[in-house]
């Protein structure tokens, strides 16, 4: 994949490709945006493109050997650092590493890339261990930080790097995709631009992640009374997708009560359902389970058991229903 195969991104990567052609290269970078918007493959493409071996029009050609070891994770000089598992940080050892490392001469690069993704969660020590680096950077090394957060970061690593912004795609461009480009109809491929948020990465997640037969399950769920929400048998990192799946459900039955267009719903298909339940429920009901829905996401990023998160949600769905 090269620059030319992202999507929804021209203007940092515009911005890259001339740094690059002007030789005005900054010695850092901080890729900021949404998570499932391209920042990681757009930093794997810079540093593609900072040293390929047949580039000409400041991309890289991906048949050099230069490309094909960045491509294949094997390119001695590009190093690419994250949290070892979900919910992890970046750690004083995986910067100290980056520092013993940087000021050595490359092995085969015309510039070696660190790319550090989810630097929003650096331990403290390892920020500032990074810092010391960005106060003296070596020339021929270019440090690249992904991060959702930027106030996350500290104000000194901010100030010292050159900061690249990354947005959401609009809906109907991840529509387009989809169709055009992995042959989806246009309801799914409309239920999971909405669900994506404008993150195409998110919207490929949910297609791969067989998202439809899930939210069959959970719509079955939803129609019972009381509501039945057995997540006993559900994995851990899907409790995010039927959350995501509730959530949109309930926002398109308080717009269809407040009585916006079709086009807005997100579970398009099940409109009649929709405008039954919008009939019936009350907006002071609606708004009460929307918050509890946002509040459980919450509650997931403090990683309580996830298991009693939902089961304390589905009883407060019920109070009311």
């Amino acid at each position: 994949m090269s620059f030319a195969d992202l999507k929804g991104q021209d203007s940092a990567v515009s911005f890259l490709k001339s740094a690059i052609s002007n030789n005005r290269l900054s010695h850092a970078y901080i890729f900021s945006g949404p998570d499932g918007v391209g920042k990681r493959l757009t930093a794997i493409n810079f540093a593609k493109a900072l040293n390929c071996e047949k580039a000409s029009s400041y991309e890289g050609c991906e048949m050099c050997p230069s490309c094909k070891k960045i491509n294949e994770s094997s390119h001695p000089d590009i190093s690419i650092i994250s949290p070892q598992k979900e919910g992890g940080s970046i750690k004083i050892e995986d910067v100290r590493q980056i520092i013993k490392d940087i000021y050595l001469k490359p092995f085969e690069a015309r510039k070696k890339v660190y790319i550090i993704d989810g630097a929003q969660d650096m331990k403290h020590e390892a920020a500032n261990a990074l810092l010391k680096t960005l106060e003296e950077p070596p020339a021929d090394s270019i440090l690249i930080l992904i991060t959702e957060n930027l106030k996350a970061l500290f104000h000194t690593i901010v100030s010292r790097s050159q900061v690249v912004r990354f947005f959401p795609l609009k809906l109907k461009e991840i529509e387009g995709i989809l169709t055009k480009e992995y042959l989806l109809d246009g309801t799914p491929a409309h239920i999971l631009a909405h669900l994506s948020g404008g993150r195409l990465g998110e919207a490929m997640r949910f297609k791969d992640d067989d998202i439809f037969t899930k939210r069959a399950s959970l719509m079955k769920s939803i129609s019972s009374r009381p509501l039945n929400l057995d997540f006993d048998n559900v994995r851990k990192e899907d409790f995010r997708l039927y959350l995501n799946i509730l959530l949109s459900w309930y926002r398109d039955i308080l717009n269809m009560k407040v009585g916006l267009e079709d086009y807005m719903l997100v579970n398009i298909d099940k409109k009649d359902i929709i405008s039954n339940e919008a009939r019936r429920m009350s907006f002071e009901y609606l708004e009460d389970v929307i918050s509890n829905i946002v509040s459980t996401f919450t509650y997931l990023d403090r990683n309580v058991n996830q298991k009693l998160a939902m089961s304390v949600l589905g009883i407060k769905i019920n109070r009311g229903s």
